[in-house]
C-alpha cells in the first residue's frame, strides 16, 4: 500500500501516515471501552467476530476499488479511505486477540504459548510475501492495473480462508464471568475509574504502558516505511525487498519461539530490555548504512528484535493486569501501543515533507528521530517493576 501510494502515485509520506494516524486516533477513542465492555459481558470471541468480519467486507471493497476504472486520484484517495477502516478494525481486533492468552495458557507456559503464536503470526506474514510477489510484480494480473495494487484481491482471499478456523471452531472456556448490566454508561464509569486507578494506584503498570507506547509506536512507524526506506537508501527492487521480508519473517519466527521460552525462564523484564537493545542497534545500522549486507543483517537481527519484543510484551502485561480486569487491561495495552502511533507517522510525515527535495538525507534524519524515540522508551522500561 504505502508503495503503490509513494513510490508509484508520488504521494507525499504524510498520506501514508496520516491515513494510519486517523485509524489509530479512532483505536485509541474506543479500545478501553471495548475492553471493558468484554469484562462486563464476560466474552471475548464476539467482538472477534464482528471485527473479523468487517475486516472481510471491506477488504474486498478494496479490492473492488483496484479493478475499477476510477482516475488513479480518485482511486487513491477511496483506498485510503477504506485503508483507514481495515486498519482501525484490525487494531480492534488485536485486543481480543491478546487477551485469549490467557484462555489457551497458564502462568508456567504462558511465554511459550505466546511465541508460539507469534510465530504463527510471523508466518502468515511470510507466506504473504512469498504468495503476493508475482502480484505486486506485474507477474500476475487479474483484471485492471497491473503491479502492485494486485495483491488486494489474493490478501482478500487469502486472510479470509486463514480466518475460518478461528471463527467456527473456537470456543471460550475459562473466561466464565458474566454481568448483566452492560449499559455503555456503565462501560464508560467503569472504563474512567480504570483510568483513574491506573494514574493514580497501578503505577508500575501506567509506566510499562508508557514505554510500551513509545518503542511500539517507532516499531509500528518503521514497518510502515520499510519499503519506502529501502528503495530509497538501498535502491533495491521489489524482489530483494520481499527477500529481506521474508528473512525478517523467518528470524521473527525462530526468535518468538526463542525469546518466549527464555522469558519462562529468567523473566520478562531482561528479555524485553534484551529486544530493545537490539532494535536500538539494527534501527541505527538500517538508517545510516546502504550497503546490501547491512539490509541483510537488518532483516535478521530486526525479526530477533521484533519478536522478541511483543512476544514478551504481551506475557508481561497478563503478569501485570489484576485478574478481573485483563480485558480492559489489554484495552489499556492496545490504547497505548497506539497512542503515540497517532503522533510518530506525523512526526515521520512532517520530517519528510519539510525534507522532501533533500533525497535520501530526508529518510536518514527521520529514522535516526525515531532511534532516538526508541532510545527513551528504552529509558522508561528500565523503571518497571516486574511483579513475581
Amino acid at each position: 500500500m504505502g508503495q503503490w501510494l509513494i513510490l508509484d502515485n508520488k504521494l507525499d509520506d504524510i498520506w501514508y501516515g496520516a491515513a494510519f494516524s486517523i485509524a489509530t486516533l479512532f483505536v485509541l477513542i474506543t479500545s478501553p471501552f471495548l475492553g471493558a465492555w468484554s469484562d462486563k459481558i464476560g466474552k471475548r470471541m464476539p467482538f472477534i467476530k464482528w471485527t473479523t468480519y468487517s475486516l472481510i467486507f471491506f477488504l474486498a471493497l478494496m479490492s473492488l476499488v483496484a479493478f475499477s476504472d476510477f482516475a488513479m486520484l480518485t482511486k487513491a484517495m477511496i483506498i485510503l479511505g477504506l485503508f483507514v477502516i481495515v486498519q482501525y478494525l484490525y487494531q480492534v481486533n488485536l485486543i481480543f486477540d491478546n487477551s485469549l492468552l490467557e484462555e489457551v495458557s497458564d502462568e508456567s507456559n504462558r511465554g511459550k504459548i505466546s511465541g508460539i503464536g507469534e510465530i504463527f503470526n510471523s508466518f502468515g506474514w511470510l507466506l504473504a510475501t512469498v504468495v503476493l510477489l508475482p502480484f505486486a510484480s506485474g507477474a500476475i494480473t487479474f483484471f485492471g492495473e497491473s503491479g502492485r495494487l494486485q495483491v488486494l484481491f489474493p490478501a482478500f482471499v487469502i486472510s479470509t480462508v486463514l480466518a475460518l478456523p478461528l471463527l467456527i471452531w473456537f470456543k471460550e472456556v475459562k473466561f466464565k464471568q458474566k454481568i448483566v448490566s452492560g449499559k455503555s454508561e456503565s462501560v464508560y464509569r467503569k472504563t474512567v475509574d480504570g483510568i483513574k486507578y491506573l494514574i493514580h494506584e497501578d503505577k508500575n503498570a501506567g509506566i510499562f504502558l508508557l514505554s510500551f507506547a513509545l518503542i511500539s509506536d517507532i516499531i509500528l512507524t518503521i514497518n510502515l516505511y520499510f519499503a519506502v526506506v529501502a528503495d530509497s537508501l538501498y535502491h533495491v527492487d521489489d524482489v530483494t525487498k520481499s527477500i529481506a521480508f521474508v528473512v525478517t519473517m523467518a528470524s521473527t519466527m525462530i526468535f518468538d519461539y526463542v525469546f518466549g521460552k527464555l522469558a519462562d525462564v529468567f523473566g520478562n523484564k531482561k528479555m524485553i530490555m534484551l529486544a530493545c537493545f537490539i532494535l536500538i542497534i539494527i534501527a541505527s545500522v538500517f538508517f545510516l548504512s546502504s550497503s546490501l549486507l547491512s539490509l541483510y543483517l537488518v532483516a535478521i537481527f530486526g525479526g530477533a528484535g521484533i519478536g522478541g519484543y511483543y512476544v514478551v510484551t504481551r506475557s508481561m502485561m497478563i503478569k501485570l493486569a489484576p485478574p478481573d480486569k485483563l480485558g480492559e487491561y489489554f484495552g489499556f495495552y492496545s490504547t497505548f501501543q497506539r497512542f503515540a502511533s497517532i503522533l510518530a507517522p506525523l512526526i515521520w510525515g512532517g520530517i519528510t515533507l519539510y525534507l522532501r527535495d533533500s533525497g535520501e538525507l530526508k529518510y536518514r534524519i527521520a529514522g535516526m528521530t525515531m532511534v532516538g524515540l526508541l532510545i527513551i522508551g528504552t529509558f522508561v522500561l528500565s523503571k518497571v517493576k516486574e511483579k513475581c
